[in-house]
């Protein structure tokens, strides 16, 4: 039987919180964006600032994104355009937790309900990559990339007279695929975005012993394990195949602290709710496509998960964050 180690604390953070990669710290508006609407109104009555963050896959030690645009379309279908002066390489796998990195800082943008995101990046060839652990850099594709960008179809606003901090979600474990036929690396986009006031987070420690069980992929009490996170109680947790019956939500790694001597998970910029997590030491299993056709369905991409220890869980939205051993 698995378990989480007994000072699992569901908890909250605010819009400070976090490890933020920028040398201000995220206070000082983004220089030289050139911001362009569709409709020729002014993108002004709010401000906003855009964090990057993901959940990281197994395998690879960077998966580079190099991002020229953002865009963000009204629920009018009019959309406001932020092209950056210069394209800006992110590495994602190194924004795990609370770490984000910062994209658009402090800028207008026109107050109300919006329904899209998308990026845009740059398809210069080597410009997005992963780099393997052990060693060699892969080109990352991005299909459409540069021209339709990676979407995110979702509902949220953007309130009057103030800054509304936003964090989209890259999840790698979901997004990033091997193509087995070709060697190559492809970004399929599974996205979140949410508003920073009304997040939480789940920190938690877990035994090393049960990271070498006999259904893990390895030996290696350091690879592919997650912790996968989903929407509700009494869940029964499923595989990311856009065919299960629970979809994850989002994952986190379970790495190794030096500083707490525990093994250590964290779930971070979720909505305040209800919430089942589960464990799996063969996550693994969900990062390989065995064809190069597009249908994400097919049962001979996956295999199996194993799952440990399905455990429900609330967050709330508080200023403070815990890790109890």
């Amino acid at each position: 039987m698995f378990t989480f180690a007994a000072g699992l604390i569901a908890c909250g953070t605010d819009s400070s919180s976090g490890n933020h990669n920028a040398s201000d710290g995220g206070s000082v508006q983004t220089q030289g964006v050139t911001i362009t609407t569709s409709d020729g109104s002014k993108s002004d009555g709010a401000n906003f600032s855009l964090r990057v963050t993901d959940a990281p896959i197994d395998g690879l030690s960077k998966v580079v994104v190099q991002f020229t645009a953002v865009e963000m379309k009204l629920e009018s279908n009019a959309w406001i355009k932020y092209t950056l002066p210069d394209p800006q390489p992110i590495d994602l796998l190194s924004l795990h937790g609370v770490n984000t990195a910062d994209l658009l800082v402090n800028l207008p943008i026109k107050p109300g309900n919006y329904k899209q995101i998308r990026f845009l990046v740059d398809p210069t060839a080597m410009a997005n990559y992963v780099e393997l652990i052990g060693g060699g850099m892969v080109a990352l594709d991005v299909p459409n990339g540069a021209t339709n960008g990676i979407k995110h179809q979702q509902k949220f606003s953007i309130p009057s007279n103030r800054l509304a901090n936003l964090t989209v979600d890259f999840d790698l474990r979901k997004s990033v695929k091997f193509k087995k036929k070709t060697g190559t690396y492809e970004l399929k986009p599974k996205l979140r975005l949410v508003v920073d006031a009304a997040v939480g987070m789940i920190r938690g420690t877990v035994n090393p012993a049960l990271l070498l069980a006999p259904s893990c992929s390895d030996l290696d009490v350091d690879t592919h394990n997650a912790v996968y996170v989903y929407s509700g109680h009494d869940v029964a947790p499923g595989d990311i195949d856009d065919d299960s019956n629970a979809e994850p939500v989002a994952t986190a790694a379970i790495k190794y602290d030096p500083t707490a001597a525990q093994y250590v998970f964290e779930a971070a910029f979720l909505p305040a709710g209800n919430y089942t997590i589960a464990f799996t030491c063969n996550a693994n299993a969900e990062s390989v496509d065995d064809d190069d056709d597009d249908d994400d369905n097919d049962p001979n991409d996956l295999a199996n998960l194993d799952f440990f220890s399905v455990q429900n869980v609330t967050i709330l939205v508080t200023d403070t964050t815990f890790l109890h051993p």
